[in-house]
């Protein structure tokens, strides 16, 4: 039921207990919350912002990550108003972009429209590893060389690469920057000051920018700890992942969200229906529990319905940060959590903003759905996969058709950009692909003949809990030199490779 004593429930003993227990379940070093319930927001830090002492306060910046992706089809919803642009929902992209944007099916890439790339349903699977540290344009050019894996319109396949896509037409429509449209059309108005769009403008913040952190103990090593991660550098993920902001500003975000009058009042939208257009249902996502129903994306949101309520929310996962916004519209209800660590935060949040909700619609609990279980099993599930790939061995090893050191070299992919192999001191093949938006390091397990199982450790989605495996293959010319390598970095694509060809 809803709060009417205004005091803050973020502040009861037995909610800041089971924030403590989580951040602890989940070694997640510092979280702040807020929360919106009709005319009220409370918010709050827990936890350490940096080690070792700097807390959490509700004016800590934090990285949003896809949380940025409601902003991006906001912005856009905001230029398909202006008859000067003229780019609607159902306009072709590779009319908005010429000769920047393609795929590698020429027809689907023609048909493609705006609609298409903010609701996932491009028939492009994610191809992440293909992000790399380059301009936005490069990164939009390069979609013309990655492999479909269905039909366009057929199938929700989440993709960043679409969103950062949508950036560049944002940027060629208004002649600005992104960061610069969403300052002016957002956050000023809405009085957003502790929002960035850049790591610089966000370091040189008058808030405190927490760090980030991956534990390493999650493998059941009690001698865990820490580790302090890099800031991640934003600029080719523009509008798929680049906001850095507060739960503050956020709540004030949310707050419009329920009451979408206010984009009119303050001269954000000439009319309610751009917004309601926001939320509209484009492509269904397979159902899971707890949910009943088609769940669906939207343009930059997830809708389901939860408990007999419509609900919106969208999560953000960044390399040591993590981000939920969870919105009850029906309710005027919303949940802001921000913390500062790759994907166990995202867990942890989870628990933490669906709890809020069933304390605010009653829910008896024995009747609540336990994120925590089923949040394990995945993760159980995934480390099972990854232990069984390594742990393989063939019925018949052959042996390698060169001698290591004859597969070392640079290989190259138009989409995928350069991987350059070489030997390491253990005496095994390796790879270091530090120019990329999600950098991993990897070693080559040798399988058979000239297959190998690249093992991957890096710092976001898994990597707190095993590594990441991908199939490997050389090709061998007829005058025996390793030519190409093909690696699996596509789950979506079956087992199908990308192959790299040898420089």
């Amino acid at each position: 039921m809803r709060n009417t004593s205004h005091a803050s429930p973020l502040k009861e003993r037995q909610f800041e207990s089971l924030v403590q227990k989580t951040l602890n379940r989940w070694h997640v070093p510092g979280m702040a919350i807020a929360m919106v319930d009709g005319d009220h927001t409370w918010a709050e830090g827990y936890g350490l912002a940096s080690l070792p002492s700097t807390p959490v306060t509700p004016s800590t910046l934090f990285y949003g990550g896809s949380t940025t992706k409601a902003f991006t089809a906001a912005m856009l919803a905001k230029v398909t108003e202006d008859p000067a642009t003229k780019i609607r929902w159902d306009t072709p992209i590779s009319q908005l972009l010429p000769g920047d944007f393609a795929l590698s099916d020429r027809c689907t890439g023609n048909q493609i429209t705006v609609e298409d790339a903010l609701s996932h349903r491009t028939g492009l699977p994610g191809h992440d590893h293909a992000s790399s540290r380059t301009s936005v344009r490069e990164n939009v050019r390069q979609l013309a060389h990655l492999p479909l894996t269905a039909k366009l319109r057929t199938r929700y396949q989440y993709n960043n690469l679409m969103y950062v896509a949508a950036s560049h037409i944002i940027e060629a429509a208004t002649g600005q920057w992104l960061g610069d449209c969403l300052a002016r059309s957002f956050w000023q108005p809405l009085g957003m000051t502790g929002t960035y769009f850049s790591l610089k403008d966000a370091q040189a913040a008058p808030e405190t920018l927490a760090r980030g952190y991956y534990y390493s103990g999650h493998g059941g090593d009690k001698d865990g700890i820490y580790h302090e991660v890099d800031w991640m550098p934003l600029e080719e993920v523009s509008g798929a992942g680049s906001i850095i902001t507060n739960v503050l500003d956020y709540a004030k975000w949310v707050h419009t969200l329920l009451r979408p009058q206010i984009f009119v009042e303050k001269n954000i939208f000439q009319s309610p229906e751009t917004f309601h257009q926001l939320w509209e249902p484009r492509t269904l996502i397979p159902a899971a529990a707890p949910f009943t129903g088609p769940r669906a994306y939207a343009l930059g949101w997830i809708t389901e319905c939860y408990m007999g309520f419509q609900i919106y929310e969208h999560t953000g996962s960044m390399n040591a940060f993590g981000a939920q916004l969870l919105l009850v519209p029906e309710l005027e209800f919303g949940v802001i959590i921000l913390a500062n660590t790759p994907k166990t935060s995202n867990y942890a949040a989870q628990l933490l903003a669906f709890h809020l909700l069933d304390e605010r619609l009653g829910i008896p609990k024995p009747q609540r759905f336990d994120w925590d279980r089923r949040n394990w099993a995945v993760i159980e599930k995934e480390k099972q996969w990854v232990a069984d790939k390594i742990d393989y061995r063939p019925p018949v090893v052959l042996p390698l058709s060169l001698p290591l050191e004859k597969y070392v070299g640079t290989y190259t992919h138009a989409g995928y950009k350069d991987i350059t192999i070489y030997l390491g001191s253990e005496g095994v093949l390796r790879a270091d692909r530090k120019d990329v938006t999600w950098p991993e390091s990897i070693n080559f397990k040798h399988v058979t003949g000239d297959h190998f199982l690249m093992v991957s450790t890096h710092i976001e989605d898994f990597g707190a809990f095993c590594p990441d495996v991908y199939d490997a293959e050389f090709r061998i010319s007829v005058e025996g030199k390793a030519w190409s390598v093909g690696i699996a970095w596509e789950r979506a694509m079956g087992g199908e490779m990308i192959w790299f060809v040898k420089i």
